[in-house]
């Protein structure tokens, strides 16, 4: 009894401590919140910033971040405890093209962040979501407008997690399924990317609709996450049959990444795709799904007369994790295409986590005689490492080691 009772203590103090507060400026207002404070594990967490206009004018705001690790965001968070919502495979890019945002007089804007993109809380108990926002105030639409004052607003919002049953789970996310059909773009943004960024494995049938819809990216991937044999399935059918080529391509490098070996007939199938982006797609999930199996048909690919051909067997054969893969890739080094041969180098130093390096820059190869000696550089250095070297794939993230 006295355990229950701590617990509950605990968890009021905790709230507590962490009472809502906001930050105001001459013109506008802002503060952090979320939905409620307690959460089953595994349900959707958003945060939200409402920024409020006290003017008689229209203003435009300009939200700016440390973005690290999570870049185009309009506000950062911090879940210490957490797990750091990781995706498959390594690097990173984006393009984030983020404009100002319009507030009108007297009138407030709600951005909202789903956590779960971010971090994952796995495990019941006490957490603190920390949220920091900076925000610039502008007069004019302009990018190049002054600045007339800047907003500074950290906050610490209290969640408690706890565990549930998967029918509590369920019943957790019937409002976002039910959000999906609401005339609010918002509201139904907020609940695609809630059940895609979590996926959960029951809602396998409301993935699959999704992924003939605008939300169409999010759910491809979240049929992967999910990674039940019907998800995978609508994948392959996206994958071999879909309408929209840039659908179709996002299809087959997550098809790849499921790594149902079932589907190595038809990634290899894909490889003779006329479509170079697709060939070039499929041949890396054919080479990460089948290994050592695709090696054959992914070497025949380098042999083509087609540049764009060979890049794509080259590439490939970086996926596999196949240490037969490595000499092969050490000739396409003699490649009369540059852009052939730089591909070759990029599967090397996936494969083995080595690469030519001449100082601190990696090897010249971008003339004939160059790249013939960054080859003999490869071939001795394969002779005798040929049999301790370990391979490794995509998701081992590492730099390269000088040869």
């Amino acid at each position: 009894m006295w355990c229950i009772v701590s617990n509950r203590v605990l968890v009021v103090l905790f709230l507590a401590l962490l009472s809502a507060v906001s930050a105001s400026a001459q013109s506008i207002e802002a503060r952090f919140s979320t939905e409620k404070t307690d959460y089953l594990v595994g349900k959707p967490i958003f945060v939200t910033l409402a920024v409020s206009n006290k003017t008689s004018e229209a203003m435009w705001l300009d939200f700016k971040v440390t973005g690290f690790p999570f870049p185009c965001n309009d506000f950062d968070i911090e879940v210490p405890g957490a797990a750091l919502a990781s995706d498959w495979g390594c690097g990173a890019a984006a393009s984030c093209g983020r404009g100002f945002r319009e507030v009108q007089p007297l009138k407030t804007i709600l951005i909202r962040r789903l956590v779960d993109a971010s971090f994952r809380i796995r495990q019941p108990g006490l957490y603190e979501v920390r949220a920091h926002a900076i925000v610039s105030v502008h007069h004019q639409n302009l990018f190049d407008s002054p600045e007339a004052e800047k907003l500074d607003l950290s906050q610490s919002l209290a969640v408690h997690a706890i565990g549930g049953t998967e029918q509590q789970l369920k019943e957790a996310f019937q409002p976002y399924v039910e959000a999906l059909n609401s005339s609010d773009d918002m509201i139904r943004g907020n609940a695609a990317q809630a059940i895609t960024e979590l996926a959960p494995t029951f809602l396998e049938d409301v993935l699959i609709k999704l992924a003939k819809s605008p939300y169409a990216y999010g759910a491809i991937i979240a049929l992967r996450k999910a990674n039940t044999h019907a998800t995978r399935a609508a994948l392959a059918d996206i994958a071999t049959g879909g309408d929209d080529p840039s659908v179709r391509i996002w299809a087959i490098q997550n098809l790849g990444r499921a790594n149902d070996t079932s589907y190595l007939p038809s990634l290899i199938k894909l490889m003779e795709s006329e479509d170079k982006e697709i060939q070039y797609v499929a041949a890396a999930a054919a080479g990460n799904v089948g290994g050592r199996a695709a090696v054959n048909r992914l070497s025949a690919l380098v042999s083509n007369a087609d540049a764009e051909t060979r890049s794509a067997g080259a590439n490939g054969l970086g996926q596999t994790r196949a240490r037969e893969a490595v000499p092969i890739l050490i000739e396409v080094l003699l490649d009369s295409d540059a852009n052939v041969r730089q591909t070759a180098v990029s599967s090397l130093s996936l494969l083995t986590h080595y690469a030519a390096f001449d100082g601190n820059a990696w090897a010249d190869i971008s003339t004939a005689e160059s790249a013939a000696a960054v080859h003999q550089r490869w071939v001795k250095w394969w002779s005798s490492h040929w049999t301790s070297c370990e391979m490794h794939g995509i998701a081992d993230c590492a730099s390269p080691k000088p040869l």
